[in-house]
Order: structure tokens, then C-alpha cells, then sequence
């Protein structure tokens, strides 16, 4: 893929004509693991990796320019302690079992990992990539390094880890004459909380993608 052919695509379309560097290596890191991940995915993660299209790529992207508010980085998500504390404390459908829970394993990341039981889960993940990652439930900020942010989005939306709902339940090769739904494909993250906006962002991506010669 030529990326500076992307980057030039994307620009004006999707980032009011200013790719700033914070913009480019988030997004060099998603577009890294997709054309060379360190180690092969293994299990359900490799099972999907076979499969995939240019498609899944264009809404991981899209998903993270939303995600990120724009910044296509790594973020918190917004609020403060006691604003965790009162949403995710004693959650047990996140793993949330022990004092402090909420507030320390609150949304981070492309796509806001919760809950100690997916920061738990995802430390397996990210280390059968990136053998050197930390145990993210005693390092939680380290889910921003967009090399493990990257992964964790990759293998949630893959697997449908985060809702039940995987890309492959939406979004296929339409050179196959598959069905493409950029829309319902919010259900992977969020239900369908700005999925219009999303499905817009993924189609100009996708065509930024096609124009660089992207390929799987």
C-alpha cells in the first residue's frame, strides 16, 4: 500500500485538510499490525484474520477517529474518579470485584477497553503478540501504547469480543458480492450511537484505502 497516496486521500476528506504527526503514528500502528503483525494471530483471532477484508480495516479506522475524538491516539475516556467510581465500582458483568476497580480500569485505548476482566483477558491477547507487554491489570495506562491499542481493537472487533457483534457479522468483500453495512456495524462497539456519522467516515476510508492499493 502507498501510504503517503492514503495520507494525501484522507487529508482533506477526513481531516479538514491537517494530518498532524499524533494523526499519523496512531494511525501507522493500526496500519503496522494489519500489514505485518509481529506474530501470527492465533485461535478465533487467526480463524477471522483468513477472512477479512480491506472493509474491516476502513471501520477500524472510522471507529477510531470517532473513538479518539479525532486525535486517532490512545485516550482516556472522559471523567474523573468519581465519575468511574459511581459508573463501573462493583460491576461483576466487567470483573469489577475488588475496591477501586471502577475508577482503574475505566475506558482506554481506540476503543475504550472496561472492566478487569477485559483488561485481564487482553493482557493474554496482546502478550501472545507482543511477548514483552506488561499484565495490564497491574499497568492499565498501558493500554494506550498504541502497538497494545492496536491489537486489542484489532482482535475485539474481530472476535466480538466487546458486544457479541464481529465485523464478519457485517461487513464482507464486495468483489465476492458480499454484503457491506458499514452502518449496523456500530453494533460491534455501541450499539448504534452515531453509526450514520461512522458509516460516513468508514466509506471515505475505504476509498482512501482502495486508491493506495491496500490490500490483505
Amino acid at each position: 500500500m502507498d501510504r503517503k497516496i492514503f495520507y494525501t486521500c484522507i487529508r482533506d476528506d477526513l481531516f479538514n485538510g491537517v494530518l498532524r504527526q499524533q494523526h499519523v503514528d496512531g494511525m501507522e500502528a493500526i496500519l503496522n499490525f494489519w500489514d505485518a503483525p509481529p506474530k501470527p494471530p492465533q485461535g478465533d483471532f487467526k480463524t477471522n484474520w483468513d477472512i477479512r477484508s480491506i472493509g474491516w480495516l476502513a471501520y477500524m479506522l472510522a471507529t477510531t477517529k470517532h473513538e479518539t475524538a479525532a486525535t486517532m491516539q490512545p485516550i482516556d475516556e472522559y471523567g474523573d474518579t468519581a465519575y468511574f467510581t459511581q459508573m463501573y465500582e462493583n460491576r461483576s458483568d466487567l470483573g469489577n470485584t475488588e475496591p477501586g476497580d471502577g475508577a482503574r480500569f475505566h475506558g482506554r485505548g481506540f476503543v475504550q477497553l472496561t472492566g478487569r476482566a477485559n483488561y485481564t483477558a487482553m493482557t493474554g491477547v496482546v502478550q501472545s503478540i507482543f511477548p514483552d507487554a506488561p499484565d495490564f491489570t497491574k499497568h492499565p495506562d498501558a493500554v494506550k501504547d498504541d502497538r497494545y491499542a492496536a491489537v486489542i481493537m484489532f482482535n475485539g472487533m474481530f472476535c466480538g469480543v466487546f458486544t457479541g457483534w464481529a465485523l464478519k457479522n457485517f461487513i464482507g468483500d464486495p468483489l465476492e458480492g458480499q454484503i457491506v453495512d458499514y452502518f449496523h456495524a456500530r453494533k460491534i462497539i455501541n450499539g448504534m450511537d452515531k453509526a450514520d456519522l461512522i458509516e460516513g467516515y468508514a466509506k471515505k476510508f475505504a476509498t482512501a484505502l482502495d486508491q493506495a492499493g491496500a490490500s490483505t
